[in-house]
């Protein structure tokens, strides 16, 4: 498994993270699709397969991921690092700090490895949720502070707002089809040894290969993405027979090739997520994975055609209105 150093702490991560946004979440189908078993058991599958980070939040399945990654840990907890994330609605002083106990009791830990704010609140000052954030570090609560969703502006002011401490990660939407960050965050972070932890990897299944025009997703947050809108995957499909072509070339999943692209770039790992252990063994094995440079480049190359225009977001929001 390749590994990415996070921030400037010494610490290095799996580039293959597990993302647990699904635990809990009856919008995934859990409880109908999947079970708790399930949950644990690609918990316990990614740890077996290198993956030493995994990234929840007080928000997925409502505490409920964080419940489950608990229980899971009792076998694993020496082996694997913690993320969780505070909520926006949560970022005044006393409430960091009181939404980190909470996460800490349903996590059943007593220091979270990696505590990040979810999305930036406007409406509170960044300083008053950084001062509560060193506050935990001091008060050995946390180990490390990251940020979630933040512009290269606000991670600026989010970083300006500390005293003693740094953001050591930017978890942000990152993938083949939607590369916004490469424009100035990405440089930014890996000038400064920030730690670029790309959720959405595969958007939101594009990637895999399962969808096309004539084959469409039916749930509800697949629906709203303009990258699921008909005229898109047609625009896509050179980019995804490209990466049908290398999987069978490496003899993976078109998703592990996605997968392998992203953790390519320095600073960057990707957090994939998975309901079972199945899913959990597919998405670690990607992290060993090395593509060609000319694989990337043709890859990267094919990909930088395809950004969403308006009708797309149109086509996207007439079908969820036909529904």
């Amino acid at each position: 498994m390749k590994l990415v150093e996070l921030g400037s702490t010494g610490i290095r991560v799996s580039s293959i993270v597990l993302g647990t946004w699904q635990f809990g979440s009856a919008t995934w189908g859990y409880g109908k699709g999947y079970s708790e078993r399930d949950c644990m058991e690609a918990v316990w599958a990614s740890v077996e397969a290198g993956v030493n980070l995994i990234d929840t939040a007080e928000v997925y399945g409502l505490g409920v991921s964080e419940q489950i990654i608990g229980k899971a840990l009792k076998e694993v907890r020496d082996e694997v690092l913690i993320a969780t994330k505070v909520a926006g609605h949560h970022l005044t002083y006393d409430g960091v700090l009181k939404a980190c106990e909470r996460s800490l009791n349903r996590l059943g830990l007593k220091m979270i490895d990696l505590y990040q704010v979810h999305f930036p609140n406007p409406l509170i000052p960044i300083g008053q949720t950084m001062k509560a954030m060193e506050k935990l570090v001091k008060d050995g609560k946390i180990r490390h502070i990251g940020v979630s969703n933040f512009s290269l502006g606000r991670l600026i002011k989010a970083r300006e707002a500390l005293k003693s401490e740094d953001v050591v990660s930017n978890q942000v939407r990152y993938n083949l089809l939607q590369r916004q960050i490469e424009k100035e965050l990405l440089p930014y972070c890996v000038r400064e040894k920030i730690t670029i932890l790309a959720y959405s990897p595969l958007a939101q299944g594009v990637l895999t290969g399962k969808y096309s025009a004539d084959n469409l997703p039916k749930d509800l947050v697949r629906t709203v993405n303009p990258l699921v809108s008909s005229s898109y995957l047609r625009r896509a499909k050179p980019l995804l027979d490209e990466l049908r072509r290398i999987a069978a070339e490496v003899n993976a999943t078109m998703a592990q090739v996605a997968l392998a692209w992203l953790v390519s770039k320095p600073y960057v790992a990707a957090i994939a997520g998975a309901k079972n252990r199945q899913q959990a063994l597919e998405n670690a094995a990607a992290g060993k994975i090395t593509l060609t440079d000319k694989q990337i480049e043709y890859i990267s190359s094919l990909s930088r055609q395809l950004r969403p225009n308006f009708l797309d977001g149109v086509r996207s929001f007439v079908r969820v209105v036909a529904r």
